[in-house]
């Protein structure tokens, strides 16, 4: 499964939603993970109007099954939930590294059931 995280840098967890010109992709696949790529979001222009930032966003990260982000609005919390994108908001300025590790580490263990129905959307997860 692919797994994003709203970063200016790609290591910290640092960047609002709506405002996030970038997103670290990583994949988790067979107890590992690898970073993908960083996915730099079209600029925004000052007659943009919200629900296009938005949608510019969500449309970036389309193909993930999780968001990390330390924080966000309500309308573009409807919009990833409406398109399968599960978020998961943590304390701003936390790195990413550990975010994944334990994200692992639950999967390796005994995963909560929001994890086991992401792994299984994101078709890493049979019965």
């Amino acid at each position: 499964m692919k797994v994003a995280f709203a970063s200016k840098d790609g290591k910290r967890i640092d960047a609002h939603f709506g405002q996030c010109s970038s997103f670290s992709i990583f994949e988790l696949k067979e107890e590992k993970y690898r970073w993908l790529e960083s996915r730099t979001v079209h600029a925004d222009s000052d007659t943009d109007e919200h629900d296009i930032r938005v949608a510019r966003r969500v449309e970036s990260i389309g193909d993930c099954t999780l968001l990390f982000v330390s924080s966000i609005g309500n309308d573009a919390v409807k919009q990833l939930m409406k398109d399968g994108i599960m978020i998961l908001k943590v304390e701003p300025e936390s790195e990413v590294i550990p975010q994944m590790d334990g994200l692992l580490n639950l999967l390796r263990e005994r995963p909560p059931l929001w994890l086991v129905k992401a792994a299984r959307r994101a078709g890493e997860w049979s019965d």
